[in-house]
Formats: structure tokens, sequence, C-alpha cells
């Protein structure tokens, strides 16, 4: 695992001292693929070990079930390695996503797992992950504004970047029309998801 380096579902920390950080990666793992959590590793794949292994997983216990709205579920494993002691965080992918952790300024915040780092999720993000969340069935009937949105998007050369102020402009819709629009297509598997 550790040869693998930190990726979109793979993270390392050396110990755990703040459960409100840690708490903005389970986050970021449940909302987008999943993901482990290695502690008592470096950033550079050494394994350091732990003295306190307890003490880390009460962080993580903090983390999930105090610091993450709605909690994100969990499971722990230890590994012992040439006698130093590294705790596996694994965390699947969530239906009840999206979650939130406190950000620097403590205001709750959605967090994605983008490459090897955690980063806010943007409006449009967080409406499909909203849609992708419902227990009603997605469909919908595609009415001049979603046609006109897609004519527009015709003409973006294929990009799943979406700027959503230029598509608003393009369109004559409102960015919060837009968003709309974009996640239902999204969530229906008509458009791809935003590239990162």
């Amino acid at each position: 695992m550790i040869r693998e380096g930190e990726h979109r579902q793979q993270d390392f920390k050396y110990f755990l001292s703040d459960a409100r950080k840690i708490a903005r990666t389970l986050a970021a793992f449940a909302n987008t693929d999943g993901g482990r959590l290695l502690v008592g590793v470096k950033d550079n794949g050494k394994i350091a070990g732990l003295k306190h292994k307890e003490e880390e997983a009460y962080v993580v216990e903090a983390a999930a079930h105090i610091f993450c709205k709605p909690a994100v579920t969990y499971e722990i494993k230890e590994w012992v390695f040439e006698g130093k002691n590294v705790l596996e965080v694994q965390v699947h992918k969530s239906p009840n996503a999206p979650h939130k952790a406190p950000s620097e300024n403590g205001t709750y915040t959605c967090y994605l797992r983008k490459k090897d780092e955690n980063k806010v999720a943007t409006p449009l993000e967080m409406a499909i992950l909203y849609k992708l969340r419902t227990s009603k069935p997605l469909s919908f009937t595609l009415d001049s504004r979603h046609k006109r949105l897609l004519e527009v998007l015709k003409t973006q050369d294929g990009q799943t970047k979406y700027d959503v102020k230029k598509l608003s402009r393009l369109s004559l819709m409102t960015e919060k029309e837009c968003i709309d629009i974009l996640s239902g297509l999204i969530a229906e598997g008509i458009l791809p998801p935003p590239a990162e």
C-alpha cells in the first residue's frame, strides 16, 4: 500500500493531532470514491510507527463522529511492520454524501478528494452529491432550458471542466439554474462528471 504513494484514495499521516483536519480527509474520502488513511507513515512513505495507537484511534473516532456531519463510518485495521505499528483507516464511498467537516475558519464545508489532496467542493459538485443521494428517481423531461444548455455545451469542444458563469451567460440562465440542470444531467449519466 505504501509503495502506491499518496493518491486520490490514499493519504499518509505521521501522527494525528487535529481531529478537525482528519475530519476533512475522512469526509473527502466518503464524498468521493472512498479511501484509506495510513497513520504512522510519513509523507515520503517512511514508516515511523505509532507510540500511542489508542490515542490515534480516539482522534479518528472524534473526527468521524463529532466533526463530520453527517458522521462518517470507517474501519480500523492495525498493521505491524518491523516492530512498528501503523493504523489503516478505511472509509467507503458514502450513500449519505455530502459529508461536511470544519474548514480552517470553523465553517462546515464539503470536501472532495482530488488527486492526493482534499479540495472544497464547488456548488456544482455539491448539487451532484445531493442529487445522487436522493431516493427519488432522477429522470426528468428535457425542456427548452436543458436543450439550450446542451447546445451551449456542444460549442465547448467536449470540455468537462464546467465554467458555470460562462455557461450561465451563454445560455441566458442564472448560475443556479445552470447548476441545477448540469447536476441533473451529470447524475443521470447524460453528461460526464466535472474534470478535476
